[in-house]
């Protein structure tokens, strides 16, 4: 399993002895135990297993697993409350991650065989490749982390990169725990999810230690919860159905006048919008205004690029009558926005709304962001799909539009393909092609 390194928007931490993230409840697994503390402790043991044995080889240093489990803890308690800020700052962790990321590479660089050794021992044979790669790389040095102590960690100044790196292997593991919860429609116990990272930490160290609960009572378990996946996709599918259909109907009402390529010809300002940094229900609030308009999601590393250089140019324009509103999508949630406002500074020149009604983004957007939008005071807009070889673009048209010019946008209807206008009628139909591959980023609907 590859570890991925993320960046994950965080502030300084001031813990407090009252309220010490990290210390474990007594929790302690069995054949008693329920089914889902089982599967905590499953997923736990999947993790630990997992990256404790590879990311020492890719990195070449041992995880720091109070560290790791600190990371973990933090997170949970920051995914709930939105006022608790992590032991290391978003900056901080990309600059760490980055550097281990460097020592990866350059420890599979070292791993690679010369000329002769491909011509006289791999032959051209990929398994003897992988074979003589893995042999190399269990054995390059790996630095030995400290015995752990299973004490809360407060990381300062004078961290080490191996702690401040294993603190973030613990906040991806949280983030993920989380995620499966979602998944799952369940809080999972995130103690019992340690146990199982701490327990496999251990086994790593030393083989001969075993896990408290055997592999099939974990694959007994595993079983019962892939069945109960399928039951929760099932009536996901259905409900998405459901809601996807009350939605077009709702929209429908919205749309009015069309473009060529089918999209509303104005917005229409009493698409709902949920206020995140101002108080509204909808959009009313910027009618006959000239407006700049940006879609995004808060899990979009594209968006995060665009965000700051969007402030910069809403700062430029505000003051001579530019109005500027950011619309999060609909898949993202209260706690989540408000981060992306915090880290990108979004706030200090946009407002900042929710679709959570979904119906800006059915109206007038693909499902793919970010997406930016000129409107001028009638109503009528140009949307920048592609802000970032449009900006300067759009810089210019917003002048324009502050100058009385209205922004036009050129929109030619979808071209027809006259290969399928002249298939006969009796002709067998195709299978229906692939969508395309597209590097936005797509929030679930």
């Amino acid at each position: 399993m590859k570890s991925k390194i993320f960046a994950f928007g965080a502030c300084a931490l001031a813990l407090t002895a009252c309220d010490m993230p990290g210390v474990s409840k007594q929790a302690a697994i069995g054949p008693n135990s329920t089914d889902d503390q089982k599967f905590a402790y499953m997923l736990g043991a999947q993790f630990g297993g997992q990256n404790f044995t590879m990311i020492p080889r890719q990195v070449g240093a041992e995880l720091y697993e109070d560290e790791v489990v600190q990371g973990i803890y933090d997170n949970i308690k920051a995914e709930k409350d939105t006022n608790f800020k992590m032991q290391i700052p978003a900056d901080s962790m990309q600059a760490v991650g980055a550097r281990f990321s460097t020592k990866a590479r350059e420890r599979i660089e070292k791993t690679k065989p010369d000329s002769a050794t491909i011509a006289n021992v791999i032959q051209g044979d990929h398994l003897k490749m992988q074979a003589y790669m893995d042999s190399v790389t269990k054995a390059m040095p790996i630095e030995a982390a400290p015995v752990p102590t299973k004490a809360p960690v407060k990381l300062g100044a004078d961290a080490n990169d191996n702690q401040k790196f294993s603190y973030m292997i613990g906040v991806q593991f949280g983030a993920q725990f989380q995620s499966i919860g979602r998944q799952f429609e369940t809080e999972f116990d995130v103690d019992y999810f340690v146990i199982g990272v701490r327990e496999a930490a251990a086994k790593v160290r030393d083989t001969t230690k075993t896990l408290t609960l055997p592999d099939d009572s974990l694959r007994a378990v595993g079983e019962r919860f892939n069945e109960k996946m399928k039951t929760i996709r099932e009536a996901a599918i259905k409900k998405q159905q459901e809601e996807q259909a009350k939605l077009e109907a709702e929209v429908a009402e919205l749309k009015g006048e069309t473009l060529a390529n089918g999209m509303p010809a104005k917005i229409n300002f009493k698409v709902k919008a949920t206020g995140i940094s101002t108080k509204a229900a909808n959009l009313e609030a910027y009618a006959g205004k000239p407006l700049l308009m940006f879609y995004f999601s808060a899990t979009c590393g594209h968006c995060a690029h665009a965000a700051p250089q969007l402030v910069e140019i809403a700062k430029e324009f505000n003051p001579k009558g530019l109005t500027s509103v950011a619309v999060a999508s609909g898949g993202n949630n209260k706690p989540g926005i408000r981060r992306f406002s915090d880290d990108s500074k979004l706030d200090e020149a946009f407002d900042v709304l929710w679709d959570e009604s979904r119906q800006f983004g059915e109206l007038y957007s693909d499902g793919y962001v970010p997406k930016v939008y000129l409107v001028n005071p009638d109503g009528s807009y140009k949307l920048y799909a592609a802000f970032e070889r449009e900006k300067e673009d759009l810089k210019k048209e917003i002048a324009e539009l502050l100058a009385g010019k209205p922004v036009e946008w050129k929109v030619e209807a979808p071209a027809v393909d006259t290969a399928k206008v002249d298939t006969p009628a009796v002709a067998p139909a195709a299978p229906a092609p692939e969508a395309p591959a597209k590097t936005e980023a797509k929030p679930a609907k």
